[in-house]
């Protein structure tokens, strides 16, 4: 088992002192976007209101940076539209 770290950048840093025992690096990324989800939903509004991008970097016990994750709210001003590109628009 490896013990890894979800420090979260939220406007506010919040390290991550205790880790998680986790098997490994799939288990990690489940366990980051699981955790994200939650943290989301419960700051409520906050998210929604703040704008302020959302950043979780995992880091192993030896302090490597694995990855990181990037959370956003963007709500447009206005009477925007939603037009999904086609597979013409990629070629």
């Amino acid at each position: 088992m490896t013990t890894y770290y979800f420090h979260v950048d939220n406007g506010e840093f919040i390290p991550d002192g205790d880790g998680v025992d986790l098997p490994d690096l799939d288990a990690a990324r489940q366990e980051a976007v699981r955790a994200a989800g939650e943290m989301i939903n419960e700051s409520k509004r906050s998210f929604w209101e703040g704008m302020t991008p959302w950043i979780m970097n995992m880091t192993d016990d030896e302090n490597h940076l694995l990855f990181t994750l990037q959370f956003a709210a963007n709500v447009p001003s206005g009477n925007a539209l939603y037009i999904p590109q086609t597979e013409a628009d990629h070629a």
